[in-house]
């Protein structure tokens, strides 16, 4: 009988999970703690890169025979990072920064095989925000959908509204590029 070949999401946002769900469901989340700090000055490419490795490379210390799914997402706007927030009048100044400008959004992928094979990819969608009111920012912010999610925004959401441009991969803004992973779970024959 051959054994079932696990996958790992190593991620704690519900919108990966979400996003994985439409191509498998034989997996399980583990949760990674790592350190996710980073200087105003470092590259937002080499940022989502080693954090989603690292957080790869922690669930496969504990999942040392499963095939293992990470990424991180950031938003970058005028050479600066608009990190995730809780607190909602970061939120508000976020979204003002982002109002009427393009902005991208990177998601570093890392995927590592049951034995071991890496594979990282870095997936990037330019995103244009129409002017947004105050009053806008004000509703948006009361639904809290901005909590949590990098750029103060959940594209899913209310503040898809927001978007007068996208250009690239719509999943990759959720925060899981679907496309490369599909490629990937294919490639494992990792289907249900």
């Amino acid at each position: 009988m051959e054994k079932k070949r696990k996958i790992v999401l190593a991620s704690a946002s519900i919108n990966r999970d979400l996003l994985l769900r439409k191509l498998c469901d034989n997996y399980e989340i583990f949760k990674p703690d790592i350190d996710e700090t980073f200087k105003d000055s470092d590259n937002p490419i080499s940022i989502v890169k080693r954090f989603s490795f690292l957080k790869a490379k922690k669930a496969k210390k504990k999942y040392k025979n499963s095939f293992i799914i990470s990424a991180d997402t950031v938003v970058y706007s005028r050479k600066k990072i608009i990190d995730k927030t809780n607190n909602k009048e970061i939120a508000i100044e976020n979204l003002k920064k982002l109002s009427g400008r393009s902005h991208k959004v990177y998601t570093g992928l890392t995927f590592i095989s049951d034995n071991n094979n890496i594979y990282n990819s870095i997936t990037k969608t330019i995103i244009k925000f129409k002017n947004l009111e105050e009053k806008e920012i004000l509703r948006y912010i009361k639904t809290e959908e901005w909590k949590g999610c990098a750029g103060s925004y959940a594209i899913q959401g209310s503040a898809e509204v927001f978007i007068k441009f996208l250009s690239g991969s719509y999943s990759n803004v959720v925060g899981l590029p679907l496309y490369e992973v599909n490629k990937l779970i294919k490639k494992y024959n990792l289907y249900k």
